[in-house]
């Protein structure tokens, strides 16, 4: 009598169900995990005058890694905690005309925040900043330091 090679053929036969179910379920998760709206759309941008390239007009960004916050003061090696419709939160290092003897070379940890959103030419912007120096202002007396300042936005 031969012998069939049923229990191969059904082994694969299953592998090949698992697969196609496996597809099925990705799929179905990923279409229920997406947002009914896009996020980025809803996000906002901040106008970034960081680089050369970008000093006199700005590129609208998001989640930028270097950031120019006000005449006086820049932003590097930021770390975005939070990216929303509201607001806008990193920890990264700060420096600043109000500090160039003391932080130019070792520029301090700090966190930004970003908020008050508006829309300019059509974009959805940040138009407001906050700094927050890790150790406290200390000796730095910079308005930059103090409350919330406007953003460029345009």
């Amino acid at each position: 009598m031969k012998r069939t090679s049923t229990p191969r053929t059904a082994f694969a036969a299953a592998l090949a169900c698992v697969a196609v179910l496996g597809t099925v379920a990705t799929a179905t998760g990923a279409q229920a995990a997406a947002p009914q709206h896009t996020a980025k759309a809803e996000t906002p941008y901040v106008i970034n005058h960081y680089g050369e390239e970008n000093a006199d007009k700005g590129k609208a960004e998001r989640s930028p890694a270097n950031l120019v916050l006000s005449e006086f003061t820049s932003a590097q090696k930021l770390h975005w905690k939070q990216w929303d419709a509201k607001k806008a939160v990193a920890t990264g290092k700060v420096t600043g005309a109000w500090c160039l003897e003391t932080c130019l070379d070792k520029p301090l940890k700090a966190t930004i925040t970003l908020s008050d959103p508006k829309s300019v030419h059509g974009k959805k912007v940040y138009s407001a900043f906050t700094i927050k120096l890790a150790g406290g202002n200390g000796a730095y007396d910079s308005e930059d330091l103090k409350g919330k300042h406007p953003l460029a936005t345009s």
